[in-house]
């Protein structure tokens, strides 16, 4: 469970996410000055990821994930930045979301590490990557504007 806002209650919300990217080939993520580090991603496999926590994260909180769901929320993964400065490595990642009932708002998750010095590179980007999308999540269930869509009837 996402830790620090795990008293937000969603019982009563019934709702379906969904993942808006259709990409499913790789890429290379860019740095903060759009230069290609050698990192590759897949952003449809990136969103699937934040899809299923998602929905894990509102499930804990109450809410019942259902395929014919009267509320679908679609998430798409427009922006992953990978940065380097000195001794520290950061992931960026920027989430998009829009309701079936109209709204729409973009999140950002950060994840920041000093280098690890028995960590490879793989286990590093793997570690940051899912901490950038957990405070994605995080940056979702602690907005008022995020929660209110929630809880629009019909």
């Amino acid at each position: 469970m996402v830790k620090g806002i795990d008293k937000v209650s969603l019982k009563g919300v019934s709702l379906i996410v969904v993942n808006a990217e259709k990409d499913s080939s790789q890429f290379e993520i860019p740095n903060e000055k759009g230069q290609k580090l050698g990192i590759m991603a897949n952003r449809q496999a990136w969103t699937g990821k934040l899809v299923e926590a998602l929905s894990g994260e509102l499930a804990k909180r109450g809410a019942q994930i259902r395929a014919k769901a009267p509320l679908q929320f679609s998430v798409a993964m427009p922006d992953i930045v990978f940065g380097m400065a000195d001794n520290s490595y950061k992931f960026t990642v920027k989430v998009s979301v829009k309701s079936s009932k109209g709204w729409s708002k973009t999140y950002d998750g950060v994840a920041e590490s000093g280098t690890g010095l028995l960590e490879s590179t793989t286990s590093l980007t793997e570690r940051l990557s899912g901490q950038a999308l957990a405070e994605a999540i995080k940056a979702m269930l602690a907005d008022g504007e995020f929660l209110k869509q929630l809880n629009q009837k019909g």
